[in-house]
């Protein structure tokens, strides 16, 4: 969603220690959104779950859950064993 201008001015108006406490603010309300996401993942997979995920290449990769971790899953994609953040996956249908 773009920042309308009003957003903008109002920013353009804050001090420096303004924007750094903003920032902070953010960025908690950030990293709290992806706990949940994450927390909701992990609360749907297991091992042997087939899930796809985006690759570094942008590629598709398409595997199965091999261990389950606080904010990560190990998964099998053939040749090779991904650490993949829970937030990056989709559960495929089986």
């Amino acid at each position: 969603m773009p920042l309308s201008q009003h957003h903008r001015n109002t920013l353009n108006k804050l001090d420096l220690q303004e924007m750094l406490e903003l920032n902070k603010h953010l960025v908690g309300l950030i990293k709290a959104k992806r706990a949940v996401q994450a927390k909701r993942m992990k609360r749907s997979l297991f091992i042997g779950s087939k899930v796809s995920f985006e690759d570094n290449d942008g590629q598709k990769q398409t595997g199965q859950i091999i261990k389950i971790m606080r904010k990560y899953a190990k998964v099998d994609v053939g040749h090779f064993t991904w650490r993949v953040p829970l937030t990056a996956l989709t559960k495929e249908v089986a």
